[in-house]
């Protein structure tokens, strides 16, 4: 009996509605064959035009399913058919192509190009290669030592007794250590540091720890992570005795430093947080490290990986929410640590809106944090390029309107900012010393700058209150032991103290009489202030050296004005060859001028155009390598000991003792315990016995 024949297959795709294809359970063989069955029921139909094999095979003709007509056809009788379709087709394909401009193409390629590169990097593991091309991380292009504050005649052979270190500085061996002890100390690490400079994650560091305590096969990346958070943490000991605080601090970055070589040589992620980790400890020992170069390092790193690029949301949902938050960490961390470094020299840092479009992470609890800190960078930057470097030509203008607009909203911009994060739990507590970052920006506003190079009696008043604020509460902060990032404070209190010289000298040309006279309470201040610069530079330079040279011009110069202020304000004519000389030497030793263009007037700000080209951009000094690399390694050694000028018109004890009534305590501390941070009720002592060795 034969079986009946099956009906013909269907068209498969869209564009075979007229093309008769079939399936190989399905192909007919007409009845006169004598083939009891269909052939291609239990043959593998091959597909081929105008017969399939196994119908050639039989010798039968070869049907198919004219959907248009709705019966059973020859595949051979629609050839034409199938040639018009494939015609069509290649027709269709052809337009498709012509519709995409040269640049459609362009950018397509591009974002497949960055998309592939940020799923590769997105990942801790990253791309992996040798990095012939960049200078060891050992090199004395990184370990030379951070630029310090402007001087016009700078010798690196210029230093003091350095009591806290040894050349010879022992390694720690973290076995030696209590858990418990190390245990606290990097949670210390991740509370108070690590929110402002997030270059690890906080599970990360841990389980390194544990690899490398337990010696499960710890990375050198490991090793290093581990003993340069350990050194970061003991600064905060320095306040219980800075002596053996420092010691351990430096026996940990000698291990950290002697596994470098081996840190970060195939795998650019880990390079990356190696650098950033470098600059956040350069912050602190400045003499170790070359922050700026670090700082400038990690950010070339970060766009050579594409890390400024959000990663498009069609591959976000299968990437690790994880990975992708510590992305945009490590990107928004380099962004604030570079921009910190030239803000903090006074350097523009131009970084256009439309140069970055990634975001802050979502995830990550200290996220609020950091987009509060890069509030103020970006403010700081905007301040630096537009009153010092007015004539530099940028993309993204900060102001539309006229520069008494700008001035008038940076201030308010300023002020919000600082209300946000004072009332805020979370910022005041996570943004150390907010309120001192707030005076130095009021300052930079409103003392003598290329764009308003005479300032107006209302920024004068303004410049004195920042100015021996910044004093003052450095003063405070150093006498608790807190004086951590002291690369940033070596520059602000040069600034502040040379803007208070400025101020002095200049009312010593104008008679007490004068329009421009100071007030009875701002002459007190003063004086009352600039004493506490030398002294604060002298404390700076135990751990900075480089610092000691800075300290003994500033100890001649103030003491010199404070005595020549002293008699003025008495009533007394001083010599004007007397202060043309102080004013030589003040601008000898300031990037900018603190002095304003005429003394004897006060400025405006509506001035519709302000001559930057009055007060020249003076250049710092060359360091070491800057015109010529060395890729050697550096063998780290103690400064050579020198003299010590004459500080005997300087008496901490009457320094501490003044009244300071007449300038508001911006933390309200009413003791210095305030400022000491706890250790989780562990003992700061039994840290110190456990870390000697």
């Amino acid at each position: 009996m034969k079986e009946s024949p099956r009906e013909p297959c269907a068209p498969q795709t869209a564009k075979e509605g007229l093309r008769l294809k079939h399936k190989a359970s399905e192909c007919m063989l007409l009845e006169n064959t004598g083939i009891a069955r269909p052939v291609c029921a239990v043959a593998n139909c091959d597909f081929q035009y105008p017969k399939c094999g196994a119908c050639t095979i039989a010798d039968a003709t070869c049907l198919g399913y004219d959907s248009v007509h709705g019966a059973n056809q020859p595949r051979s009788a629609t050839s034409h058919l199938e040639q018009e379709v494939a015609r069509l087709e290649a027709e269709l394909e052809r337009i498709n192509r012509q519709s995409k401009t040269h640049v459609d193409v362009a950018i397509d390629a591009v974002d497949k190009l960055s998309t592939d590169l940020a799923t590769t990097i997105v990942l801790p593991q990253g791309l992996t290669r040798k990095q012939e091309v960049q200078p060891p991380l050992t090199s004395s292009f990184f370990l030379s030592g951070s630029p310090p504050p402007y001087l016009t005649e700078w010798s690196h052979e210029y230093g003091i007794a350095d009591h806290e270190e040894d050349a010879s500085s022992s390694h720690i061996k973290l076995s030696s250590v209590p858990d418990h002890v190390v245990n606290t100390m990097l949670k210390h690490y991740c509370e108070i540091y690590r929110p402002l400079y997030p270059a690890v994650e906080e599970t990360d560091l841990f389980q390194a720890y544990d690899r490398v305590y337990n010696n499960k096969s710890p990375s050198p990346f490991d090793i290093f992570c581990v003993h340069i958070t350990l050194a970061i943490s003991m600064q905060t000991l320095m306040h219980r005795d800075e002596k053996r605080a420092t010691s351990a601090s430096y026996g940990f970055w000698s291990t950290a430093v002697g596994i470098l070589r081996q840190a970060g040589i195939t795998d650019l992620w880990e390079r990356l947080q190696v650098l950033q980790l470098l600059t956040h400890y350069g912050f602190l020992n400045p003499k170790h490290v070359d922050c700026s170069k670090c700082a400038a390092a990690a950010t070339r790193l970060c766009l050579q990986l594409g890390l400024q690029h959000e990663i498009p949301l069609s591959l976000q949902k299968n990437l690790d929410p994880a990975a992708l938050s510590s992305r945009r960490r490590i990107f928004w961390h380099s962004y604030n640590i570079d921009c910190a470094v030239h803000t903090v020299r006074c350097r523009p840092f131009l970084w256009p809106r439309s140069a970055s479009t990634a975001q802050f992470s979502d995830t990550d609890s200290q996220s609020s944090t950091s987009r509060q800190f890069c509030l103020l960078r970006e403010i700081e930057s905007e301040i630096a390029w537009a009153m010092y470097y007015p004539t530099l030509i940028v993309d993204d203008l900060p102001w539309n309107g006229s520069f008494r607009q700008w001035f008038t909203g940076v201030h308010e911009r300023l002020n919000m900012w600082y209300q946000t994060t004072h009332q805020s739990i979370n910022h005041g507590e996570k943004i150390q010393f907010h309120e001192l970052l707030y005076q130095c920006q009021i300052m930079r506003l409103n003392r003598p700058s290329p764009r308003c190079p005479n300032p107006t009696l209302e920024m004068r008043k303004k410049t004195i209150q920042s100015a021996t604020a910044v004093l003052k509460e450095f003063g405070t902060i150093e006498r608790v032991g807190k004086l951590f990032n002291i690369w940033h404070a070596s520059y602000f209190m040069m600034e502040s103290g040379c803007c208070i010289l400025g101020i002095i000298l200049s009312a010593m040309e104008t008679t007490r009489d004068s329009g421009s006279r100071l007030e009875e309470d701002e002459i007190s201040i003063l004086s009352r202030y600039l004493p506490t610069l030398p002294h604060l530079l002298w404390k700076l330079s135990r751990r900075w050296p480089d610092v000691a040279q800075h300290a003994s011009v500033m100890n001649t110069l103030c003491e010199t004005s404070l005595e020549r202020f002293d008699s003025w304000a008495k009533g007394n004519t001083v010599d004007r060859s007397e202060i043309a000389r102080l004013k030589h030497q003040l601008l000898q030793n300031s990037r900018f001028s603190p002095l304003p263009a005429d003394t004897s007037e006060p400025g405006d700000t509506s001035e519709p155009f302000l001559f930057p080209e009055m007060y020249p951009t003076f250049l710092e000094p060359g360091l070491p390598n800057d015109t010529q690399l060395n890729f050697d390694p550096l063998e780290l050694v103690v400064p050579a000991v020198e003299g010590v000028a004459n500080t005997a018109w300087i008496d901490p004890q009457v320094i501490t003792m003044q009244d300071t009534s007449n300038i508001p305590d911006l933390y309200g501390f009413h003791n210095d315990d305030a400022l000491i941070w706890d250790f989780e009720g562990l003992d700061s002592e039994e840290i110190l016995a456990a870390l000697a060795w």
